[in-house]
């Protein structure tokens, strides 16, 4: 495929992304069709076939594009020359979580992309049976897995507790996290989220670290 013909087609692609989950956010991803986010782009049905097999593959794009940002945001974080996830820990992966919280609230696309995820979306249905059995088969790398792996990484180097299970930390933490970022979107939460959030995990790494000493942020 020629340079330029590659940049438009991935623009559209771009396009159809942002346009589907505007409309996803709003109408819903049940009742959202290929219809709706060609008419909002002013685009044929079959050009959003085109780059989209089916509207699973449209949220798994959406889901893997978050996700991308996301294993940017964590590699930043990792010192210098780390090529791989073994340098994370808690503090980091705790600290990111906090500015990811932060800038959530901060980011239209963000929020609407939590809402979708959160609001829009039936995961018990049969009909998301596929998403959710790619979603764990894949072992996609976000945010429960960046808590997982550092805090097995943490047990590795002892700096926690012995007998610390590393999947329940990390299904904790992001229950934590999911809970105070939806009700700060909603307008319920009557404090600020982020010094919660970060008070949040410093109460968790002291229940679980050898030492107990974290300050995140």
């Amino acid at each position: 495929m020629p340079q330029k013909t590659q940049r438009d087609s991935e623009r559209t692609r771009a396009r159809i992304l942002a346009s589907a989950l505007a409309l996803f956010a709003k109408k819903g991803y049940v009742h959202t069709t290929f219809t709706d986010i060609a008419a909002r782009l002013e685009m044929t049905k079959g050009a959003v076939y085109w780059h989209f097999e089916s509207k699973q593959a449209l949220l798994m794009a959406l889901i893997d594009e978050m996700l991308e940002k996301f294993r940017r945001q964590i590699a930043e974080l990792l010192p210098e020359g780390e090529a791989s996830f073994e340098g994370l820990s808690f503090p980091v992966v705790a600290d990111m979580m906090v500015r990811n919280a932060e800038q959530i609230i901060g980011d239209p696309k963000g929020t609407a992309f939590f809402l979708l995820i959160h609001e829009q979306i039936q995961w018990a249905e049969a009909s998301m049976e596929s998403v959710r059995e790619d979603l764990m088969r894949n072992r996609r790398f976000g945010p429960w897995a960046a808590f997982r792996t550092a805090v097995e990484n943490d047990v590795r180097a002892g700096r926690v507790k012995e007998g610390t299970d590393p999947v329940q930390v990390a299904s904790v933490c992001i229950a934590m996290w999911d809970g105070l970022v939806h009700t700060r979107i909603v307008r319920l939460l009557q404090c600020d989220l982020v010094d919660t959030l970060r008070k949040s995990y410093e109460a968790v790494w002291q229940s679980i670290a050898s030492d107990g000493n974290l300050t995140v942020g």
